[in-house]
């Protein structure tokens, strides 16, 4: 495990055009940022399960299909399996519900708690995963609970990887 830093490994869905995985120019990067502010003493590492950009046929942003999940868990397990990270936190319940059934960990879907508490984050966690609400889901739909939630997700962590 070496004496660096602990690494983490934030997973989003896809690639977004014109931008990084989870750029700060994105609602969702711009609240991993906040999370990864809080976290001075670890390594980040911001990525996406489909590192790709999927595009529909008029050339339109859309979901990741199972076959694109599937390949881009193939390329992201290479990675995980030369980086070694401590921690996963995947974003949000399409995420969390494919890298969790790729895992078999249980309960494949996790229950998500409507107060953002860590608590019920970390009673579904397991040593290496953390699965969380989506932060896009946080910043248009419950955003005066955007402090509430990068606090929780930040407890979190640091109970998981900062022992």
């Amino acid at each position: 495990m070496g004496h660096g830093k602990p690494i983490i490994y934030f997973i989003g869905l896809s690639a977004k055009p014109d931008c990084d995985h989870l750029s700060s120019q994105t609602c969702t990067g711009n609240v991993v940022e906040q999370i990864i502010h809080g976290l001075p003493d670890v390594t980040s590492v911001k990525t996406n399960l489909v590192r790709t950009i999927p595009l529909d046929q008029r050339g339109k942003l859309r979901y990741p299909d199972s076959a694109e999940m599937e390949q881009g868990w193939k390329d992201l397990q290479n990675e995980i399996n030369q980086m070694s990270p401590h921690l996963l936190v995947t974003l949000g319940h399409q995420v969390s519900f494919f890298v969790r059934t790729q895992m078999g960990v249980q309960p494949a879907k996790p229950q998500l708690p409507a107060d953002f508490s860590s608590k019920t984050y970390l009673s579904q966690s397991r040593p290496y995963l953390l699965s969380v609400h989506h932060p896009s889901f946080v910043f248009v739909y419950r955003r005066k609970y955007i402090a509430n939630y990068v606090s929780s997700v930040i407890q979190s962590i640091s109970s998981l990887i900062l022992r």
